[in-house]
């Protein structure tokens, strides 16, 4: 089985868009930082990936970006009561001001994944032989 386990596709993922959280946390803010190892993040993944785990690395772009975009902006504000009206803008706003990177990334992760799927590593068309046992076994045989 060529690739990474799905768990660990994940990992790699997160751990590269936190690199960029990490850059970015010396502005405050996330920025370019952040963008560039997100996308980068997610398609290493899905290039990493096994083939048959590579529903996950479709799916994980908007589930990252849900999660770690406000959890970002969680912790930096966290003298603020998390359930204020204004901690809920403040953590929305950068969320929604980022969907266009979330779409962007997921499609093009789902092109490469469909491309690996069905271009680079095709199934075989032949239909697998069924297995028929034609000596007995190495405990009966004596």
């Amino acid at each position: 089985m060529r690739g990474l386990p799905a768990w660990t596709a994940v990992l790699l993922a997160v751990a590269i868009s936190l690199t960029g959280v990490a850059i970015d946390s010396v502005s405050g803010e996330l920025g370019a930082g952040f963008t560039v190892a997100f996308v980068l993040g997610c398609v290493v993944s899905v290039l990493a990936i096994s083939r048959r785990s590579l529903f996950v690395a479709g799916v994980q772009p908007p589930i990252i970006m849900t999660l770690l975009v406000p959890l970002v902006y969680v912790i930096s504000g966290a003298g603020a009561d998390v359930f204020s009206r204004t901690q809920i803008v403040s953590v929305a706003l950068p969320l929604a001001t980022r969907f266009p990177l979330m779409i962007a990334t997921t499609v093009v992760v789902v092109a490469i994944a469909l491309i690996r799927a069905f271009v680079l590593e095709p199934r075989s068309t032949r239909p697998a032989a069924p297995y028929i046992q034609r000596t007995a076994p190495a405990h009966a045989r004596r």
